[in-house]
């Protein structure tokens, strides 16, 4: 006989199962996207969306995972997209196009961000959420 306290207890793990395939707790690390987040801040993210808008704020995997030298970035990255596949940019002395499949991300504290200015543009692949909110500390 199934007791009422198994039922629960199979549907409160289907649904923290549930909720780990479509969401991501991810915690901002440096200072490169002040003044939107703080480092510390923790951010929820909406996992698979691999289609990234200009303007939303992505966690991706760095291309780069032990970072470019002088870096000490981690696998995983979060910046706001500013161009997507087509867009004209000026990453160098002439304008170019985003290419197919990737986005071009930088920091919102530009100063101090590790983004597309250093590791290139972002396959669109490499995308693992877009933020929704900041969570309570």
């Amino acid at each position: 006989m199934i007791t009422t306290a198994a039922v629960v207890t199979a549907i409160a793990l289907l649904t923290a199962g549930w909720v780990r395939l479509r969401y991501l707790v991810t915690r901002v690390d440096g200072p490169s996207m002040q003044p939107t987040f703080h480092d510390g801040d923790r951010l929820l993210a909406r996992r698979g969306n691999h289609h990234a808008d200009r303007g939303q704020v992505v966690v991706f995997r760095n291309p780069r995972p032990v970072g470019v030298p002088g870096s000490s970035s981690g696998p995983l990255l979060l910046k706001r997209v500013v161009a997507v596949a087509g867009d004209e940019v000026h990453m160098g002395a002439t304008p170019e196009r985003v290419p197919a499949g990737h986005v071009m991300v930088l920091g919102d504290n530009a100063a101090q961000s590790l983004d597309s200015r250093h590791l290139g543009y972002i396959p669109a692949a490499n995308i693992i959420g877009t933020v929704l909110r900041r969570m309570g500390n």
